[in-house]
């Protein structure tokens, strides 16, 4: 049976609102087993949980309770300082050494916490055995091996911590977790060394050392739960989840290869479980570092805060994808979100998947009316694409408890207290605080749960004012491991090196680095930039004009090349190149001449060349302009002027541009005096998608779009403060007899020519 089946299997029959089926008499067994187990455990650990001064607690649990996130928090922080300062009663439980060997305080707490955490209440309490939800138990009784796994768990106390300090296995699946680690151990030779504890580490280690064995234990517990892969419809084999091993393997052999972020080594297990819990296939991720690298390697080559995720911005286009117009382009892969681009949900998407693509953590975030992302860096979590951690929250937790706990772990002394404190409380059956609390605003949701639940959440935030802010220092690559980010780093820090000159092989084929450009428009938007492995690319924005495509101005992005040719004659030029996007263009005029299109097409971000194009040189100077009138990112590597033509395969036909219709020419546009407009003249108005450009054809300052109360269609502010402001209306209901007036200036219409 494969893992997603037992894990679907295991928890099918309890579904709240449904009648409980009839137990099985196996399962009923095995209930009753582990609640006696964890019965006995969690007791021996309540016998050493210290009784907190009476009154003191109860001060605190009313400060607690009163705060409502938009009182003052001061006497709450108090009453908690009081009871988990350094020389208190619970401070001195929390700071024991530890004791993790069977037998030992630490293994019995960690044992009750995975049981109670495997045993979440159905119409009963936590430690009914009739009425429960007894994760073990269902994992158990899916046979002999998984009985035995899950044994084998709750014989090896270090194993149940190193997974509660991960996070815990998602969803209280600690069976399902065991086998995934057996899984890994079995399948990666490199695990063999790595699975023992050294008694001098922080629980929550990060050092390079062991960073294989934290990918193991970030794997199971983050996997320990089917993730649907996002486009599981579209693949062969029924390939519907992420296979845990796999995953793993996938990020070990990258990381061995030197194709993960520098950081990636001194993460921990908790940050690597979200690290690894996407829905993309994992080519997918291999195509993300190769095709980045190819296309926009300045997005890498960046300081940690939008490091990869700052392709958002440069390549995924805000509104509603394109990709309906693409037929056999988009196949449901994460590839397709530059090439259509999309709102708010895609684009948080996309920066996820280019942050954990490259072995970085992040964290959903759900906004009001909006999704955004986190993500991790050195020096602490950062939301990113929207508001604060207060208007955040990921499924049942709210953002500030989660930024909460990510500063609190940074500090590896106090956190393990934090973990033994929690671990207390669930062996006194506290009821939990809830995650989505707040500070920056009245919920309902504060002041919830038990004593020990309550004083940890409020250690938390103690020791995030106590404590320096976080600076993790990222180490050099492990010996034997050449990291390729470090190298482009490095390489970024120094000064460009002189793009190279065209140059003339013996057979007369010119090459030239489309970065050794002679001249270009001053608006021209193209840079420079060091290519992944060596050399350098131009990167083209495309046309600056704020219509289009096709632009109003495709001069304005122009880029001009001196070359010398030994003798006269045809050349066949191609240009290589790599882009996201669909339906960009280039345009190139020989000498002045007139200009003839390089047929560009989507190359998903690898390096293709185009089609050759015959074009006419003379011995002696030549120059070939550049223009484009699209206006999504191609990066260029080079140019190349064959004296034979060239065989150069044909793109898929999916891929090439689709012809876009052109825009009227800027003489088929008028602007009528104020005392008439378009329909009393008899002629047609200008559409709302041809406005912007009869705006600028007629020399005005296209602002776009506005809903205004009176003149209908196109129209320019013809006097007073904005006059030249050229929009159209898009209140369709808006109407007047001429003359209009907006804002007490003069309106006109803009009409088309007949």
């Amino acid at each position: 049976m494969s893992f997603a089946v037992a894990v679907l299997v295991a928890s099918v029959a309890f579904v709240t609102g449904a009648p409980p089926p009839p137990v099985n008499p196996a399962l009923q067994k095995l209930i009753e087993k582990y609640g006696a187990i964890r019965n006995e455990t969690c007791a021996s650990v309540l016998s050493h949980v210290p009784t907190l001064d009476a009154a003191d607690s109860a001060a605190f649990m009313s400060e607690y309770q009163k705060y409502t996130g938009n009182n003052s928090e001061a006497a709450v922080l108090a009453a908690a300082q009081k009871l988990v300062s350094a020389d208190s009663t619970l401070d001195k439980f929390l700071s024991l050494p530890d004791s993790i060997s069977p037998g030992g305080l630490d293994a019995a707490m960690v044992k009750c916490a995975v049981m109670v955490g495997a045993a979440t209440a159905v119409g009963g309490s936590p430690k009914s055995q009739t009425s429960e939800k007894n994760l073990l138990a269902q994992f158990a009784v899916l046979g002999a091996t998984q009985e035995a796994l899950v044994d084998k768990l709750l014989d090896t106390p270090s194993l149940m911590r190193d997974m509660l300090v991960a996070g815990g296995a998602a969803g209280g699946h600690y069976g399902e977790a065991m086998s995934i680690w057996t899984d890994l151990l079995n399948a990666s030779s490199e695990l063999v060394s790595a699975t023992s504890s050294a008694s001098d580490l922080p629980w929550d280690d990060h050092s390079p050392e062991n960073i294989l064995k934290r990918l193991a234990l970030g794997t199971a517990v983050g996997l320990a739960m089917p993730m649907a892969h996002r486009n599981a419809k579209n693949m062969p084999n029924n390939s519907l989840y992420v296979d845990p091993v796999a995953r793993y393997l996938h990020y070990e052999a990258h990381y061995k290869s030197g194709d993960l972020d520098p950081a990636f080594p001194v993460l921990t297990s908790f940050e690597l479980a979200h690290t690894i819990d996407a829905d993309a296939y994992d080519f997918e991720f291999t195509w993300l570092r190769k095709t980045l690298g190819n296309f926009r390697p300045d997005l890498i080559a960046m300081t940690y805060h939008w490091r990869y995720a700052e392709s958002v911005h440069t390549e995924v286009a805000y509104g509603d994808s394109h990709c309906p117009e693409f037929p056999g382009v988009c196949q449901g892969f994460y590839s397709d979100i530059p090439v259509g681009g999309d709102v708010c949900g895609g684009r948080a998407f996309w920066g996820r998947f280019s942050r954990k693509g490259f072995g970085i953590p992040t964290w959903g975030a759900t906004e009001h009316a909006h999704a955004a992302m986190s993500s991790w860096t050195p020096t602490g979590w950062n939301v990113l694409l929207g508001a604060p951690w207060p208007d955040c929250w990921w499924g049942a937790r709210g953002g500030e408890d989660f930024y909460l706990e990510t500063r609190a772990r940074d500090n590896q002394t106090e956190f393990q207290k934090v973990l033994r404190g929690e671990w207390a409380g669930l062996a006194r059956g506290d009821a939990p605080v809830s995650l989505r609390w707040s500070s920056a605003g009245y919920t309902p949701n504060n002041g919830q749960g038990g004593l020990f639940p309550a004083l940890m959440l409020y250690k938390k935030k103690l020791i995030e004012a106590e404590s320096p802010a976080p600076n993790r220092t990222i180490p050099p690559a492990q010996p034997g491991i050449v990291n390729k980010i470090d190298a482009l780093l490095a390489r970024w820090a120094q000064p460009p090196a002189p793009p190279v000159p065209p140059h003339t092989a013996p057979d007369g084929t010119i090459t030239v680095t489309a970065a050794a450009y002679t001249s270009k428009n001053h608006s021209a938007p193209v840079n420079v930039i060091k290519s992944f492995v060596d050399g350098v690319q131009l990167v083209s924005n495309g046309c600056s004009s704020s219509v289009g495509p096709p632009c109003f101005h495709p001069a304005s992005s122009s880029v001009t090349y001196n070359v010398t040719a030994d003798k006269a004659g045809t050349h066949f030029l191609t240009a290589n190149f790599s882009t996201y996007h669909m339906n960009q263009d280039l345009f190139v005029s020989v000498n002045g001449a007139s200009s003839q299109s390089l047929q560009l097409f989507y190359t998903l971000g690898w390096w293709n060349e185009t089609q050759p194009v015959a074009v006419q040189l003379v011995q002696g100077a030549n120059t070939l302009t550049f223009t484009r009138t699209s206006g999504r990112d191609v990066s260029f590597k080079e140019f190349v002027l064959a004296t034979t033509k060239p065989n150069v395969p044909q793109p898929n036909g999916n891929f090439t541009p689709v012809p876009q219709p052109p825009s009227p020419p800027p003489g088929s546009y008028i602007e009528v005096p104020a005392d008439t407009n378009c329909v009393k003249q008899g002629i047609q108005p200008v559409s709302e998608k041809d406005c912007s450009h009869a705006c600028l054809a007629l020399g005005f300052k296209s602002t776009g779009p506005r809903a205004r109360p009176n003149i209908s269609g196109c129209f320019v502010m013809a006097s007073g403060q904005w006059e030249g402001n050229c929009n159209f209306n898009t209140n369709t209901s808006a109407s007047c007899v001429p003359p209009c007036t907006l804002f007490g200036a003069e309106v006109r219409s803009l009409c088309v020519r007949q």
